[in-house]
């Protein structure tokens, strides 16, 4: 069944700008077989975000990696276990407790799922997230979600960039965005942490990097 919500229904108040307050690298989270790490920078650089540029991007890898040989833990992990047509990967905390569940789909016509335990504080409810507004390739779609009753789209209808846009009063404005680094294997995400939850940001996110034209079972 087609997603009920377009991205054209919502035109994108040009008035607002994002305003990231967290920072967070995804390590080996693209395309990944087995597991994936993730490290909140929030409050550990010097520089600050200006659209991706090369001086917050080298900071951003050169932290994570600094966390990562100092034997620092990250903030959460992603663990994958798959099968040819979907793939069900589990997202836990610093101290192993179960956040969500991610089940990806390859399917172009098919939605992807988080699901929440009981009694999440992340979500009151498991969210779908449905290919809308697809122009044929990886690069040029939209993937829509719903969060207590309020529509998401994530845009990648800008090259390697992903944006993340809430809709209020009947717009779009936006709330992340989402860049590779690393050969492909590793990304950067800021987010307006007043806007949305960082596991549901992170978590849709997550399938918004490894869904339907990925090939990681």
């Amino acid at each position: 069944m087609p997603h009920p919500f377009h991205p054209d229904d919502f035109p994108v108040n040009q008035d607002v700008t994002l305003r990231p307050s967290r920072t967070f690298y995804l390590k080996g989270a693209i395309h990944f077989k087995t597991k994936a790490q993730i490290f909140d920078l929030t409050g550990r650089l010097r520089q600050p975000w200006n659209d991706f540029s090369h001086a917050f991007l080298d900071e951003t890898g050169s932290v994570a990696q600094k966390l990562t040989e100092g034997g620092g833990s990250p903030t959460y992990e992603i663990s994958s276990c798959g099968n040819m047509m979907r793939t069900i990967k589990t997202m836990t905390d610093g101290q192993g407790n179960k956040l969500c569940d991610l089940n990806i789909t390859f399917i172009s016509f098919d939605c992807s799922m988080v699901k929440f335990p009981p009694g999440s504080k992340h979500s009151r409810h498991h969210i779908e997230m449905y290919p809308v507004g697809d122009k044929g390739n990886d690069e040029a779609k939209h993937e829509a979600f719903v969060r207590h009753s309020i529509p998401y789209f994530w845009d990648m209808t800008r090259g390697r960039v992903g944006i993340l846009y809430k809709c209020l009063n009947q717009t779009r404005v936006e709330i992340a965005r989402v860049a590779g680094f690393g050969f492909d294997k590793d990304a950067v995400l800021v987010l307006n942490g007043d806007e949305l939850d960082d596991v549901v940001a992170l978590s849709t996110c997550i399938i918004l990097l490894n869904g339907r034209d990925a090939m990681d079972a």
